[in-house]
């Protein structure tokens, strides 16, 4: 909880509020409150710089587990991976699978989804989560595989595509 605190808290929750929402979301997912607080720690740091709320963070961390039944440990060391490479293209990285921002972004662009605002800066992540899964339905498998690979890289894309296949539950 500590984790969370320290990564989540903007002065308008308490420490309660953050474990009722991994209260409700373990018995909503058949998941623990001890496991999902195990996963958020994983990637709790990395959440604050990218733009993901406490919500959408705890709700796909759940969501994935509940769906793959991988170990949120598991989970959210992916969860650490995708948004450092989202963070790491941010600073203008190029990722060792090749992928620049540019890359990212004409992913981004094939489904609909713009990455940059109007100044051009990288928008907050749950703005680009929730516009990623109003495009999602629209996509074949083939295009869904694609675009989860260059966003998520080749060692997680599946729970990306796990989150998006599963964004009614998530929400």
């Amino acid at each position: 909880m500590t984790a969370i605190w320290n990564n989540f808290d903007t002065g308008s929750h308490s420490l309660e509020y953050f474990a009722d929402v991994i209260t409700a979301l373990g018995a909503t997912t058949a998941s623990s409150s001890e496991e999902i607080a195990t996963g958020l720690e994983k990637f709790a740091p990395i959440a604050g710089t990218i733009g993901l709320s406490y919500e959408k963070a705890t709700a796909a961390l759940a969501t994935i587990v509940a769906t793959t039944r991988q170990s949120a440990e598991t989970v959210g060391t992916g969860l650490r991976t995708i948004f450092s490479r989202f963070e790491s293209l941010k600073l203008g990285e190029t990722l060792e699978d090749g992928v620049d921002l540019t890359k990212y972004t004409n992913a981004m662009k094939t489904i609909g989804v713009n990455v940059l605002d109007a100044n051009g800066k990288l928008r907050e992540m749950d703005d680009i989560l929730d516009d990623v899964a109003m495009h999602w339905q629209e996509l074949d498998n083939t295009q869904r595989t694609a675009f989860a690979t260059t966003v998520g890289g080749v060692r997680q894309y599946t729970n990306l595509i796990a989150l998006f296949d599963n964004w009614d539950k998530m929400q």
